[in-house]
């Protein structure tokens, strides 16, 4: 059950808001300001901050930046009735995961919280196996899979040099916690590590959130700002969902990457900075580049080493590593499980997980909320596991037995749910990829009983 801290001066919104998320089951401590909020992030830990923006304490973003400063895994969310440009502008610099206005729907709260709460950067433990030295250097990073090994190596020799590095993979392989692997074993270590979320920043905001801004530069900056990338100075910038960036905010980060300067909003003195950058995405940036969507010069400035992360599917008995180390960090605190059975760790294994460790965790997590043993056995899984381990328990039958309209069926229903997951159920983008109109794509999908919602992850 994930625990949500709700930081709000107004009794009655405070109530509703706390009953509502209890009632969707979710388990919430209250508080009434901002102290109060600080003092009960020291004494437990929390899953997800939400936090109203005009209360005692929190009247300069004291709560904000204390939440970021020591616990910046935490995602926190704000709402606020009294929205200004200058404090969204702050709160998008601090790294929030959402900018909510009351009155806020339901729907859309609770919409916000399970994403913030998907989304939230995961911290695996220690392995062993053959490179347990390396493994015990990496202990963020879980892994005795060949790919795993292969990807600790490459990452082992990156962090000892200041090169750019662009991460690559399916959404949910770990992007972020290898970035920040990345940082934590190299020379700039003791300097930050500064999230720029480049679906986060409105493309009107970018350079003032990215570079800063003087005060009086636009209506409503009543102070000057220091941008992101003035916070990392000597450190490393992890440009995350880079291929979502608009092709005007691609040019100015390109000559923030090659001349280590920028000018700041309203000002005409460059500033210049020492920032390694680690871009990361889950899209095919060759192939946007050939398509004339992503600047080749910024694609080639940030890949001067290119990681492509693996996905879960081919990490064999990593997924067992994980779901067990998933428990021990999900066990309530009023119980207690003897982990899982055979039977539902093969099911595990079997499964293609389209969503990675992030779905593999919230299987997890879902399956400790609902077991009825004292073990996680095959009926606490997701119906759509289940299934696919029952069908992978059947031989099919050879080429030559069946005809040849059924063998094309099965290849074209085998070739659409692997473009369906390299493209996260974006029908457009597959039907791309597949050279058909949107509405041909709908066509096969519909055929063949594939639902494209099955392969939509958050980000």
């Amino acid at each position: 059950m994930s625990k949500i801290l709700v930081a709000d001066d107004e009794p009655f919104y405070l109530k509703t808001t706390g009953e509502l998320l209890r009632n969707a089951g979710y388990e919430c401590e209250c508080v009434t300001d901002a102290e109060a909020a600080i003092v009960a992030l020291e004494r437990e830990s929390f899953d997800l901050i939400l936090s109203d923006l005009n209360m005692p304490g929190n009247f300069k973003l004291e709560l904000l930046r204390e939440s970021r400063r020591r616990h910046a895994q935490i995602p926190l969310i704000v709402i606020t009735g009294v929205p200004s440009l200058p404090t969204a502008i702050e709160s998008v610099r601090l790294g929030i995961t959402d900018y909510l206005l009351k009155p806020v729907k339901v729907d859309d709260l609770l919409a916000s919280v399970g994403r913030a709460l998907a989304e939230a950067p995961q911290a695996p433990g220690p392995v062993s196996g053959d490179s347990a030295k390396r493994s015990a250097k990496f202990a963020e990073l879980i892994g005795d899979s060949p790919p795993m090994q292969d990807l600790l190596e490459i990452i082992e020799r990156v962090a000892e040099t200041n090169t750019n590095v662009l991460l690559t993979g399916e959404s949910g392989t770990g992007k972020e916690v290898v970035a920040r692997a990345i940082h934590r074993t190299s020379l700039r270590n003791q300097h930050p590590f500064q999230v720029i979320d480049c679906t986060a920043i409105p493309e009107s905001l970018f350079e003032s959130v990215l570079f800063g801004h003087a005060k009086g530069s636009f209506t409503g900056a009543v102070q000057d700002q220091v941008g992101l990338l003035s916070q990392c100075h000597r450190g490393t910038a992890f440009l995350d969902e880079l291929g979502e960036l608009p092709a005007g905010s691609q040019a100015k980060l390109l000559r923030a990457i090659q001349e280590q300067t920028f000018t700041p909003v309203g000002q005409r003195t460059p500033i210049q900075v020492d920032t390694r950058f680690i871009g990361a995405t889950n899209r095919d940036l060759q192939a946007e580049v050939d398509a004339g969507r992503f600047r080749g010069d910024l694609f080639y400035r940030l890949a001067v080493i290119h990681i492509e992360l693996p996905p879960l599917r081919e990490r064999g008995e990593d997924v067992s590593l994980l779901a067990k180390r998933f428990l021990e960090e999900l066990m309530p605190v009023n119980r207690s499980l003897d982990g899982f059975t055979d039977a539902a760790l093969d099911c595990l294994r079997q499964y293609a997980w389209p969503g990675n460790i992030r779905e593999l965790r919230n299987v997890v997590e879902r399956a400790v909320a609902l077991a009825r043993g004292q073990q996680i056995d095959v009926d606490d899984l997701p119906k759509q596991l289940r299934e696919q381990a029952s069908h992978s328990g059947q031989t099919p039958p050879p080429l030559a037995e069946i005809s040849r309209e059924e063998a094309i069926d099965s290849a074209e229903h085998s070739y659409l749910t692997a473009v369906m997951q390299k493209h996260e159920g974006n029908i457009a983008a597959a039907a791309r990829q597949a050279g058909l109109s949107r509405q041909g794509m709908n066509k096969l999908l519909k055929r063949h009983a594939i639902n494209a919602d099955d392969y939509r992850h958050q980000r």
